[in-house]
């Protein structure tokens, strides 16, 4: 497979930091999960997507570890997880501090957030839809970490953009509830419905956590209008799933 049908994120990662981004390019799934999905959970054949998981792994150091994500606020640490435990039950977000352990998550919309420090002393990767970030999952893998956040470099991944994410006034509640501020990041569109700009809410939360503002990345990419490279299940409904990979060398 071609590195240019993945997506290298553009940060300030220290050279020992790998992490790469796919695209829905260069697989052998077909339609509706054409061609590059990665999701065991989307209805697509099992055997393509194992093929596209071997395809991926040509560019890895070694086996993702997959996680049947939930939109929980779980996470695990991968130290001492075997390379033959894929798809590990309940979890959203991985980290560790070992070399050649690839922490990854899925999404067709959802926020994919990569973490790591200044002295590469880990890396983490997280599922943040809306119910994540509500729950506090970007928080929870930061505290885990136990590094001072200042020192903690993020990349937000491509997600659905504002224009496209419409969410009900419940939504809208929880995230005032959570932060008066957050109020900012919806728009009114009528009848208890409102656009969300998620990325922005997980990007204030960061910046709450303690993050420096020249610290946090974003790809600035919408999973929604960009059809030809990424899955997109509010656009789609059934369709595919793209993966967001980051591991120490």
């Amino acid at each position: 497979m071609s590195m240019n049908n993945f997506i290298t994120p553009n940060w300030a990662a220290p050279i020992s930091v790998g992490c790469l981004i796919t695209t829905r390019i260069g697989g052998v799934s077909v339609a509706p999960y054409n061609t590059f999905n990665l999701g065991t959970h989307v209805g697509d054949a099992p055997e393509l997507v194992m093929q596209n998981r071997l395809i991926l792994e040509k560019s890895l150091p070694g086996k993702p570890f997959w996680l049947n994500q939930s939109h929980s606020d779980n996470l695990i640490c991968l130290d001492n997880t075997s390379s033959d435990a894929l798809n590990l039950h309940n979890y959203d977000a991985s980290f560790t501090c070992q070399k050649n352990k690839v922490c990854v998550v899925m999404s067709a919309d959802c926020i994919p957030i990569l973490l790591t420090d200044k002295k590469a002393s880990f890396v983490a990767a997280v599922h943040a839809g809306w119910r994540g970030v509500e729950n506090n999952i970007i928080g929870k893998t930061i505290h885990t970490s136990g590094l001072q956040s200042a020192n903690i470099l993020a990349y937000i991944g491509p997600a659905i953009c504002k224009n496209h994410f419409e969410v009900g006034q419940e939504v809208f509640e929880m995230f005032v509830h959570q932060n008066i501020d957050n109020q900012h990041f919806f728009s009114e569109i009528g009848d208890d419905k409102f656009h969300c700009d998620l990325t922005a809410i997980a990007k204030a939360q960061l910046l709450r956590l303690g993050l420096l503002e020249q610290n946090i990345y974003l790809s600035d990419m919408c999973t929604y209008c960009n059809e030809e490279l990424f899955f997109s299940h509010r656009r789609d409904e059934v369709t595919g799933r793209i993966a967001s990979l980051i591991w120490l060398s």
